[in-house]
């Protein structure tokens, strides 16, 4: 039996966990309970698969993805805290994303497509979309051929690229009697697409880079407000009573720091306008608002604030530093 097959039919007999039974569970974990590690684990495998089966096609074989969306998995069950006000599911995906997207971004360094074919799949990609607007719907392999004057063969074979490495295994029936299939299984219309993670992933190495340039108190705020540590981005209120000053002195060293940031993207970008779009991915529009700077750095989408990847910060429980 394929073993995507095997596995799947294995873990949709798992109950899912209830709000309370999260709770529950994560108490009980923090005391060091095992029992409640491993049903808090097992009982979100299936959150592990919706997520990993949207970056099967980038070149990392499915069972790979997530054999490390598992990593992620259990190191989410690990820092779970429900007093955040956050259900598992939120918490734990942000997590599995975060390995899953590290090891398509580690893989990309290494594996080298050849040039004519990433040049004939780029335009590929480029025509099909052409033609889906143009005529409403997903044009044909034919007219696709005709399009990119190319044997029709080679236009299936690049179809194929595409997308086989989902149609096959995720169409595939499941159950004794076939009444389901994996797909149905796995659908997650919530979760961010794979390119956008990925960017996101490889825009906080960058962002990471550049707080290592701004002073500690500037960078420990950032960190708080935006999540960049633990996914959870933080309120004004919640970040002056960790380090102990009032409200409105927290959105002044934000103001200043996030204009720090920006100046030290826009120093760092070849052209005018290069910035815009990492910035807009990366801070929240409601910075922009705080902290106008050149409109070459301040032009942004507007959007709503989302962790961008894990970031390592030591934090001692009872021992928060004065900021003045």
């Amino acid at each position: 039996m394929d073993p995507i097959r095997s596995y799947l039919k294995d873990i949709r007999l798992i109950p899912l966990l209830t709000a309370r039974q999260e709770i529950e569970l994560a108490t009980k974990i923090r005391k060091g309970d095992a029992k409640a590690k491993r049903q808090m684990t097992i009982s979100n495998l299936r959150l592990v698969i919706n997520i990993a089966k949207r970056y099967s096609h980038l070149g990392v074989p499915l069972l790979d993805l997530i054999e490390e969306g598992n990593l992620g998995l259990m190191k989410a069950v690990m820092k779970y805290n429900p007093n955040k006000g956050f259900r598992f599911s939120t918490y734990g995906a942000w997590w599995i994303r975060q390995y899953i997207t590290r090891a398509i971004a580690n893989q990309g360094k290494t594996v080298r497509i050849p040039v004519y074919m990433t040049e004939l799949l780029s335009k590929f990609k480029r025509i099909t979309e052409e033609l889906s607007q143009k005529l409403g719907r997903k044009p044909s392999a034919l007219e696709l051929a005709k399009r990119m004057r190319l044997p029709i063969e080679r236009v299936e074979r690049l179809q194929e690229l595409v997308t086989s490495s989902q149609a096959t295994s995720l169409e595939t029936p499941v159950g004794e009697e076939g009444e389901t299939e994996m797909i149905d299984l796995l659908q997650d219309e919530n979760t961010p697409s794979p390119q956008e993670d990925i960017a996101h992933f490889l825009q906080h190495e960058r962002i990471e880079a550049l707080l290592k340039q701004m002073n500690d108190r500037e960078r420990r705020l950032l960190t708080l407000r935006y999540g960049l540590e633990d996914g959870i981005s933080r309120t004004l209120g919640e970040t002056a009573k960790f380090f102990g000053i009032t409200r409105e002195r927290v959105r002044q060293i934000e103001v200043v720091a996030i204009r720090k940031l920006r100046a030290l993207i826009a120093a760092e970008e070849p052209h005018p306008g290069a910035s815009t779009s990492f910035t807009s991915a990366t801070l929240p529009a409601k910075a922009a608002t705080q902290a106008p700077v050149n409109a070459r750095a301040v032009k942004t989408n507007h959007g709503t604030r989302q962790p961008v990847s894990a970031m390592k910060m030591k934090r001692r429980p009872g021992k928060s530093r004065r900021v003045r």
